[in-house]
């Protein structure tokens, strides 16, 4: 039989795993890997510190089993802890690869105190354990012994009025007719919740598409928000106005499905720019636009600013 590690592992800390996330872990561990490699050569030490390079791809063929927006994301929220620092020794001004070391220190003091939070929560949870879990059977039981009452659907309402309906007709055909009628209004009533609960589904989409958990912190709500009132506008409007220009609902539909990540990472990083240079009255409307303009405008605005500075 062979053996399991027969080239070099990816390895990771459980702790740090527990404190900081798996795919942080991951990262972190080979980053220090390099780190060390570049220490014991003497090499890539600026600042006082020693550093190792990679573009996001190249890290990203690491980590084969990771998509390159996983690997990205992972390193922002590893740099928004402050334990990835970042920084650019590179030759040439156009280079822009970036180089990555740890701040261990800042590490340390994380560690520290998720180790403390544990320790609190295991001696907290020590005495109480035994109900925990006798609850937690009784529980168990008692599902066995009361079966879940079944779902409720338009199906069951269908088949239930069709009865009455059948049942009247020895009755009073004016009850039959009745009947009809609120069979159609229940009828009726569940398309249009079905196209609510389609609207709700499709902003709870683009929003878990978007993955806000990872920008800025101060922007999550607003982006959201500003996400929800390009949605009502499509959905009541057949014309939109965004900035001065009137675009077909259809057409900001469409480029409202291409949200992602990276068109909001670029959003708000417009918005910051932008908030620096001029006053900005209504936030969240002018969010709005930044929104919709970096749907297309983001790889222009890349590309223009790699000719630039190369």
């Amino acid at each position: 039989m062979p053996k399991l590690f027969d080239i070099h592992p990816l390895v990771l800390d459980k702790d740090i795993a527990t404190a900081l996330g798996l795919n942080e872990a991951i990262i972190l561990q080979q980053v220090h890997y390099w780190l060390e490699i570049n220490k014991k050569h003497k090499r890539n030490c600026h600042k006082s510190r020693y550093w190792t390079y990679n573009t996001i791809e190249e890290w990203r063929e690491e980590f084969p089993f990771w998509s390159t927006s996983t690997v990205k994301r992972t390193f922002k929220r590893l740099r928004d802890r402050k334990i990835i620092i970042v920084d650019n020794f590179n030759t040439f001004q156009m280079d822009r690869t970036l180089w990555y070391t740890i701040d261990y220190e800042e590490l340390e003091k994380i560690m520290e105190k998720s180790l403390n939070t544990k320790e609190y929560q295991n001696n907290t949870m020590k005495g109480s354990k035994e109900i925990v879990e006798d609850n937690q059977n009784d529980t168990m039981e008692e599902s066995k012994m009361n079966p879940a009452l079944p779902e409720t659907s338009t199906e069951i309402t269908t088949e239930i009025s069709n009865q009455s309906i059948s049942q009247s007709i020895d009755r009073d055909g004016n009850t039959k007719r009745n009947m009809k009628k609120d069979t159609k209004k229940e009828r009726h009533i569940d398309r249009q919740t079905t196209q609510k609960k389609k609207t709700n589904l499709d902003y709870e989409t683009i929003i878990k598409r978007c993955e806000l958990y990872a920008i800025d912190e101060k922007y999550r709500d607003a982006v959201a928000h500003a996400i929800k009132l390009l949605l009502l506008d499509i959905e009541k409007s057949k014309w939109i106005k965004i900035g001065d220009n009137y675009i077909s609902a259809e057409t900001v539909k469409k480029d409202v499905n291409k949200l992602n990540f990276f068109t909001v990472e670029h959003t708000v990083n417009k918005f910051k720019e932008a908030s620096k240079a001029i006053r900005i009255r209504n936030p969240i409307a002018y969010l709005k636009v930044c929104i919709y303009n970096s749907i297309n405008e983001m790889t222009v605005d890349i590309d223009s600013r790699l000719r630039y500075e190369g």
